[in-house]
Order: C-alpha cells, then structure tokens, then sequence
C-alpha cells in the first residue's frame, strides 16, 4: 500500500531517469525513425475514435452504441501509450506512462468482454442486404395491402347501395301499404309493419356504419385542423339531444393537429354521442373534453357521469357489434367505439378508458404531432426499388 502511495505522490517526478536519448545507444536515424512511427500511430489512432464518435452522434439509434464508445476510449489509451513513447525521449515520465498503459490494460479487458458478451447479439444484426431485401417484403406486402383495402373498400360501397336498394323498396312498400289499407288491418297487422319497418330503418343504420367504418383511414391528404372549431360543430349537429337532455359541455383549449378532417370528426362525434346517449336517468350530463401535450403527441380525453362501464368490459367495447345493452334500452349498432379504435391506431396513437359503474367514464385517446398512417409508409416505400 505504501508502494501506491508512494508511486502517486512521485507520479510526476523524473529524476529516476534519464531521457531515452540517452538510455543506450541511439542514431540519429534509429531514434526519429521511432519518433516519427509512434506519432503516425497515435494519430491514427486519434483519427479512429472520432470518426467512431462523430458516427455515434450522427447516426442515432446505433444498435451496440457502449460497445462503440468502449472501443473509441480503448484505441484512444493505445494511441496515448504511442504519444509517451515518444515524449520519453526528452521527459522519462515513467510513472505516467506506466499508469496510462495500465489504464489501457483496463479498459482492453472491459472491451474484450464486452464483445464477448455481446457477440451473439452483433451476429443478430442485419445488413444492409438483409433490410433491402427486407424492405423488398415490405414494398409487396404493402402493395398487397392496399390493393386488398381498395377492394374492400369497392366491395363495402357496392355492397351497401345493392343492400340499400331493397330495404328502401321494402319500408316503401310498407309505409304504402299502411297509408291505403290503414282502415282495413287490425292492430297485430300495424303492429307487424311497424316491427319489420323499424327493422329495415335499423339495417339501413347498420350499413351505413358500416360504410363509414370501412372508409376511415382511406384519405390519406391531411391538412390542419382547429379541434375547437370541429367540436363546436360536432355539438352543433347535436343540438336536439343537447337541449333535451340539459347537458353541460365543457371544453378546454384544444390543439390544432395535422389529420383527415372526416376522420377526426367520427372519432369525437362518436365519444361525445356516447356520453350523451349513456347519461344517468334524472341526472344532468355533464361532459368535459381536455387535451394536454406529452412530448411529441396529443392526449385527449372525454369525461362524463354517465352510467359508467364494468372493468370486465373495458377491452370488448372497443369490438365491433359489441353491445352491453339491448337496443330497447339504448340505440346504436355497436360500431362507434370501433371506429374510434380504428381512427386512433390508424394514425398511430392508443385509446382507453376509465370508469366507474354509477358515476361516469373517461375516454383516453393520444394522437401523435406527426403522423404517419400505412398509405404514406406505402407511398415512401414505393420510392425504392430493388432487385
């Protein structure tokens, strides 16, 4: 210990030594033909970990990055050690030379450790060859999927006006029927047509959503939106439920973000119908809708003190045709809440709520600052190509 000591308080004392010109024997060529290799080698070897460096900061996200910047202070050390040898030639600072080949020797373990530790995982690591082809996947994957939503999307446009036609001919052939023999059937007979009329009113509703349900995501030209001013207009066309119902609607500043101005619209046009439609009854609704910023996305939420949902099921409302109520106690298809979930994902957000039975819910939604739905993916993906 007292050996340590003593080496640290001497560190930088000299007078042990002579300079190495003078240890032996040296020519003038033998002498600058070393000086001049270590200094070729110890800037070499500072050239290496500031490119390494340089590459790290500019390159972000680099996968194994502490194994790189393990390597740079490694090749610095030994790039130090060169740099001693040559200073000893007029400084014998054998104690700092001993101490920075030491601390070389230190940190070479730690390297060599660390690229055995992490071997297996650098072996991992794709090439550029591998993500091209990759990407190539990717690029026909993609075309696939959009060549199957735009068929999806003829099929739902064609099947709904082909479906549309008889039931409108089917409710008009019964609101005649009523309005000519009115006088001539009984009370089961109106009682049948008014059954299947309503019935025909809620397929046509049914299809409709449907429609809408497939559509959402479609348009992928997106423009600034005033979340304030599309909200009010969202109340605006609920106007009738409002007044009868007495509701309080609260709102906060609210942001303006890049989206399809259709899109958003369902998605808050359906959570604040929601909160209207499931109120406690002899209760006034009450509805307060809030954003904050998180960093590089939008948090929202729709609170009221509704009727509230059971935990259990907090994921099945978002399923589509999922109903928690039968239709003689609330109206609707059991597509909203799924549209909603679809508008979110498809812009790359999340949405969840939070509730309680008899006292209200909370409807959470995030919406990233840039968005980058799967037609734009598409569309980037299709400025490659490959062989």
């Amino acid at each position: 210990m007292q050996e340590l000591y003593d080496f640290f308080q001497r560190l930088t004392d000299t007078s042990d030594w002579p300079p190495r010109w003078f240890c032996g024997t040296w020519t003038d060529f033998h002498g600058w033909l070393y000086i001049v290799s270590d200094l070729t080698i110890w800037l070499a070897y500072m050239a290496i970990p500031l490119i390494l460096v340089r590459f790290i900061l500019i390159k972000k996200g680099v996968p194994l990055s502490g194994v790189f910047w393990l390597f740079g202070a490694f090749i610095l050390l030994c790039g130090l050690t060169h740099l001693m040898d040559v200073m000893m030639f007029w400084i014998p600072a054998y104690r700092v030379n001993a101490l920075i080949r030491f601390m070389t020797g230190i940190v070479s373990i730690a390297t060599v450790i660390a690229l055995i530790r992490y071997f297996h995982e650098a072996v991992g690591l794709r090439t550029s060859r591998e993500y091209e082809r990759e990407l190539a996947f990717r690029q026909l994957a993609m075309q696939e999927l959009t060549r199957s939503n735009q068929e999806l999307q003829q099929f739902a446009y064609i099947a709904s006006h082909d479906l549309q036609s008889p039931l409108k001919t089917i409710s008009n052939y019964l609101s005649l029927l009523e309005a000519k023999h009115s006088s001539q059937l009984d009370t089961d007979a109106r009682r049948l047509i008014g059954v299947t009329t309503a019935a025909a009113e809620r397929m046509r509703g049914l299809i409709n959503d449907l429609l809408d349900f497939s559509r959402v995501g479609t348009e992928i030209a997106f423009s600034q939106i005033n979340l304030s001013e599309l909200v009010n207009e969202v109340l605006e066309e609920q106007q009738v439920e409002i007044q009868q119902t007495g509701a309080l609607i609260e709102i906060a500043p609210l942001p303006i973000i890049m989206g399809h101005q259709t899109d958003i619209k369902q998605l808050f046009q359906n959570l604040i119908s929601n909160s209207l439609k499931y109120r406690r009854r002899d209760t006034t609704p009450i509805i307060h809708i809030a954003a904050t910023e998180d960093g590089h996305q939008f948090t929202f939420s729709i609170s009221d003190n509704g009727i509230g949902i059971d935990k259990q099921y907090y994921d099945r409302v978002f399923h589509i045709f999922q109903r928690l109520h039968g239709r003689n106690e609330y109206s609707g298809t059991g597509i909203g809440l799924a549209t909603c979930k679809k508008v979110v994902e498809i812009y790359g957000g999340n949405i969840w709520l939070e509730s309680t039975v008899g006292v209200g819910t909370t409807f959470y939604f995030t919406i990233p600052k840039v968005i980058k739905t799967v037609h734009q993916y598409a569309q980037a993906d299709s400025l490659y190509s490959f062989n």
